[in-house]
């Protein structure tokens, strides 16, 4: 048994080339009356040309033997026909359908895999070779630029998300596919509303830092009798009504999805009596 590749002509181009710029799109809607726009990204409507017209015919052929007649035959399968550019744009692998070699495995009656590594063994060298010649023309050069375009872009859309703690989209909002800034406007509204939310963090530590310090002072020199007869005075009462409400909302089942917290707090509360 082995696999033979035999080399065609198609009567058509067989494939259309990526294109030739890469643009940027901007999209525009309206959320409860307030404008938003975000940036993507296209191919160009020109196309590269792809002239080849070439395909391969990939076939299996069986040990030969003689019919009633006494010629000399050979068992043919037809495995697949794989166009030029199927090669470069997706792998040989990709254009064969796995069911079709069990069945002409079961046929010959020889192992699957004897049959795979004899297709691979043909068609890896074809494959590199289709595309040794693909990487010398125009439209890989540029294809490969692009692509390392997508990749800035995206470890950006990352590394942005991470920085202010915010989905990935966000980025599109402000800068374009090229990392240029389009919305110097809606990147401040971020930063400030990033920059809110670790205020409103530290001061909710600064609290419980609070909190646990006049806690642990309290009940380790009068224990909670003593703690309780602390709150004397309205303004103190205050405080704890304020460390309440911060410790409330950062632990509330909402947030945390666990209940013992809130439950200790409550019990807190009691024995502050606010």
């Amino acid at each position: 048994m082995y696999c033979y590749i035999q080399e065609i002509q198609m009567k058509s181009y067989n494939s259309i080339g990526c294109g030739k710029e890469l643009c940027v799109t901007t999209s525009n809607w309206t959320v409860n009356g307030v404008p938003y726009t975000s940036y993507g990204y296209t191919y160009s409507d020109e196309k590269f040309e792809r002239p080849i017209k070439t395909a391969y015919k990939i076939t299996l052929h069986d040990k030969s033997y003689r019919d009633d007649k006494g010629k000399v035959r050979k068992n043919q399968f037809h495995v697949t026909t794989i166009k030029y550019y199927d090669l470069v744009d997706f792998g040989w692998y990709d254009c064969i359908i796995s069911s079709k070699i069990d069945d002409i495995a079961e046929e010959m009656g020889i192992d699957s895999d004897l049959v795979w590594a004899e297709i691979e063994s043909k068609l890896d060298t074809l494959e590199d070779k289709v595309k040794a010649e693909f990487a010398q023309t125009e439209e890989y050069k540029v294809k490969e630029k692009y692509d390392a375009i997508l990749r800035e872009y995206k470890a950006k859309k990352h590394e942005f998300a991470e920085k202010y703690e915010v989905q990935e989209n966000e980025y599109d909002r402000c800068y374009d596919i090229f990392g240029k800034l389009r919305n110097l406007d809606y990147l401040e509204k971020i930063k400030k509303e990033y920059k809110s939310r670790k205020e409103y963090e530290e001061r909710s530590r600064s609290y419980q830092r609070d909190y646990q310090s006049n806690y642990n002072k309290y009940s380790g020199s009068y224990g909670t009798s003593s703690f309780n007869s602390g709150l004397s005075n309205e303004k103190e009462k205050e405080y704890y009504k304020k460390f309440y409400r911060t410790l409330a909302t950062k632990y509330h089942p909402d947030v945390t999805g666990d209940n013992e917290a809130m439950q200790f707090l409550n019990k807190l509360k009691e024995s502050w009596g606010i």
